[in-house]
């Protein structure tokens, strides 16, 4: 299961590049205004947002402030509460979209990194008993192997299942920007890219075959004609 999901997760996110130029918006905008004088403090906002939960004005300047002050997973959370109260501001929709996928790059690393650990972690024999001994018998390297593997794949699978989330929460949230803008071509990318790496294939082939319908003839139509011959290969097989 952890290979599928692997391969699954590799697959959007590579394609097409399309998380690095979503991770360069956001940094036009943590680097953008943080300094200016007019922008209120993450206390300042946060004293009207608790004064009047439903101020849109006041979490979005919130999230700008937790954004400017590094707290994006904190910022991430005041967008989308201002994103169910501005449900059309694109704006705020793709600045929400882009910290999802900053946090689910963060867990991908993680994921990786534990994959890592797991082919290279490998207990020696040498300093355990004689396997002779009833002692050298309960550690024996199989036993210590077997602990060791358990609780590596207990971690994986935890931060598997906190990666398809954060992808997962890409991926609704560039639902959203397709709805609002439904001609824009390079949203219906996204949302593909983000939920291949959800492990939607469906929503994803949606969105490849809605951009082939909004720009038949960009530089990436042959690639994602390509995608959308291997994600309906994949779903014959599965189904």
């Amino acid at each position: 299961m952890f290979v599928f999901l692997a391969l699954v997760f590799a697959v959007g996110f590579v394609a097409f590049g399309v998380g690095s130029d979503v991770q360069g918006g956001i940094l036009d905008v943590i680097g953008g205004g943080g300094n200016s004088s007019g922008q209120p403090s993450v206390d300042d906002a946060r004293e009207r947002v608790d004064k009047n939960p439903n101020d849109a004005k006041a979490l979005r300047d919130l999230a700008t402030a937790l954004q400017t002050d590094g707290r994006a997973d904190e910022a991430r959370g005041a967008l989308a509460r201002y994103a169910t109260l501005r449900p059309k501001d694109t704006d705020a929709l793709r600045d929400l979209a882009a910290l999802q996928l900053t946090n689910a790059t963060a867990l991908r690393e993680q994921v990786q990194l534990a994959q890592y650990e797991a082919q290279t972690l490998n207990p020696g024999a040498t300093f355990l008993p004689p396997q002779t001994t009833p002692l050298g018998q309960a550690l024996s390297r199989a036993a210590v192997t077997d602990a060791v593997s358990s609780r590596t794949n207990e971690r994986l699978g935890v931060l598997y299942s906190r990666l398809t989330g954060a992808y997962g929460e890409t991926r609704d949230t560039y639902k959203r920007i397709a709805a609002v803008t439904p001609k824009d071509a390079s949203v219906q990318l996204q949302l593909a890219d983000a939920s291949t790496n959800a492990g939607d294939s469906q929503t994803a082939l949606a969105a490849y075959r809605r951009f082939l319908v909004l720009a038949p003839d960009d530089p990436n139509a042959e690639l994602v004609r390509q995608q959308i011959t291997r994600l309906s290969g994949a779903a014959a097989l599965g189904g």
